[in-house]
């Protein structure tokens, strides 16, 4: 079982906007809690061995806390047990987000394992500050966004380019070079040859 606010202490910046910008219009993505909150509460009144699957199919834009994914696709299924509900299967979904040298908008796919056990409201352990598992709300309903955020976080790599060999943007005039040239003049040096060029210039 995952520890429960793991990868959530890691130190990461996260900076993607929770804004989207589609032709210049900026708008809010949704924020809908039914989405990633699931009501279990028929669930609970079954006996231990029962399972009921749930399908995903958001193609639009979705917040999740301070993120935003889309593309959220997949089945989960929650199997009925002595101690609570286990949550098992393994959704997809997209992040957007910047190439580090043009600034161009590139899609990050990645998945989200589940392999979670929610304990009930009721067990002696979901009362404890030190237990390292999810707990079924007192409504009967499971929150997935945590798991979902933690997994966003940690796919999008430190260094994102929108391809290969990206040219980036001219430090000069910052027209993307990938789409067109420019005029600008300005030299690309070495900076292990900084030592040498400084010498030269001393004995000219």
């Amino acid at each position: 079982m995952r520890l429960s606010g793991y990868r959530g202490a890691l130190s990461f910046v996260t900076f993607l906007s929770c804004y989207v910008i589609s032709n210049g219009v900026v708008t809010h993505p949704r924020s809908d809690p039914r989405v990633l909150n699931l009501n279990v509460g028929f669930l609970l009144k079954e006996g231990a061995g029962y399972t009921r699957t749930f399908p995903f199919d958001e193609p639009g834009d979705l917040r999740v806390h301070d993120i935003t994914i889309h593309h959220l696709q997949g089945k989960l299924r929650l199997n009925r047990t002595p101690q609570g509900i286990v949550v098992q299967g393994t959704l997809h979904a997209q992040r957007t987000v910047e190439c580090v040298r043009c600034l161009a908008p590139v899609d990050i796919p990645f998945d989200i394992p589940f392999e979670e056990l929610f304990l009930l409201p009721t067990d002696p352990e979901s009362s404890n500050p030190d237990n390292h598992y999810y707990v079924i709300d007192e409504g009967g309903t499971i929150d997935l966004t945590p798991i979902l955020w933690e997994e966003a976080i940690v796919s999008v790599p430190i260094q994102v380019l929108c391809r290969s060999d990206c040219l980036g943007l001219c430090p000069d005039c910052g027209k993307n070079r990938n789409e067109e040239a420019c005029e600008c003049a300005f030299e690309i040096v070495d900076s292990r040859m900084e030592s040498l060029r400084a010498l030269l210039d001393d004995q000219s």
